[in-house]
């Protein structure tokens, strides 16, 4: 088997059927499709028992909703392909993405193969980010400098195959219970243990923007979860470089300054959580690293005169990030 390409659904039965059919529409390669219904209440779980009765590579897990993590390490868990592909249930691929991927993947020995993705919006239209059409190939080194500063990597795991030995030799596996940050913590396990990266700088994954999705909701209804999720993401990924990658310190504090960047701004949404321990962990990180913070301001969303407002109490810097906001 050359690729499994994991599937979790959890209430998605306007979009299943054009993904799944997308999917199989990657002809000439061996592939089995995982479908992992998180416990669907709208009719999904029953259109993956039509899929698996009409296809007989195609699967269907049905497990107690757990969340995406959860779901996607039960695919990994009966997965047998040589390449595992995690995919979103509302989402599409081109006809050529996995065609394309594999071919790079046999070709240059990749641990984990990358390609860039356009996005459909609510109206129908689609939305392309910059490319090249170009290829690439990178050592461990720069595959993580890649994906920590955001250049030509993408931090989502559908955008991916990865070596599925690279996988179980490593032990690597999804939070369980995680439903934010958990494509970031599991792909930064991934990286520090690639020895070859492959990008393909094409358009190749469909994204679905929805007026609500899973990580939407539920930075809504749980600010406290979704902080404690994002100070997770910063130790895992401190610990991985520094234990596997120290030549990539420089990366990792670009990675942190930009997520911690977007956690204030969702903090700034909840007043209450100004003062808190956590909201001053973030800031007093981000005031250890003003001159590089400075010098990146622009990449990593700062206007210069908001990076030195972080030299700010944290409270009043919190009121400045809120009023931006409410204005």
């Amino acid at each position: 088997m050359e690729l499994s390409i994991i599937i979790p659904v959890y209430n998605t039965i306007e979009y299943l059927s054009r993904c799944v059919e997308s999917v199989i529409k990657n002809i000439g390669i061996d592939k089995e499709i995982i479908l992992v219904d998180d416990g669907s209440t709208d009719g999904s779980g029953k259109l993956c028992d039509t899929y698996s009765s009409r296809y007989h590579n195609i699967k269907t897990i049905h497990i107690k909703n757990s969340g995406p993590a959860s779901a996607k390490n039960r695919g990994l868990d009966i997965a047998t392909g040589k390449y595992v592909a995690m995919i979103d249930s509302d989402d599409e691929v081109e006809p050529q993405m996995f065609v394309k991927m594999l071919e790079e993947a046999k070709m240059n020995e990749a641990d984990i193969v990358c390609c860039n993705y356009k996005e459909r919006l609510p109206n129908g239209e689609m939305k392309l980010f910059d490319y090249t059409e170009k290829t690439y190939l990178f050592d461990n080194y720069l595959g993580i400098r890649n994906f920590l500063m955001k250049e030509k990597i993408h931090t989502q795991c559908w955008t991916k195959i990865y070596r599925r030995e690279l996988i179980e030799q490593n032990n690597i596996r999804n939070i369980e219970g995680l439903k934010t940050d958990e494509d970031f913590i599991f792909n930064i396990n991934c990286f520090v243990h690639s020895s070859k990266t492959c990008v393909i700088d094409s358009p190749l994954y469909i994204y679905t923007i929805r007026e609500t999705s899973l990580s939407k909701d539920y930075f809504n209804k749980d600010i406290n979860a979704y902080i404690d999720n994002r100070l997770l993401h910063f130790d895992i990924v401190d610990k991985l470089i520094d234990e596997y990658a120290p030549k990539n310190k420089e990366h990792a504090i670009f990675s942190r300054l930009y997520y911690s960047n977007e956690l204030l701004g969702r903090i700034a949404l909840f007043p209450n959580h100004f003062k808190e321990r956590r909201t001053k962990k973030v800031i007093n990180y981000m005031r250890c690293h003003i001159l590089y913070a400075l010098s990146v301001h622009r990449r990593i969303g700062f206007s210069l005169v908001g990076c030195l407002m972080l030299l700010l109490p944290a409270s009043l810097y919190m009121g400045y990030r809120h009023r931006k906001i409410c204005n």
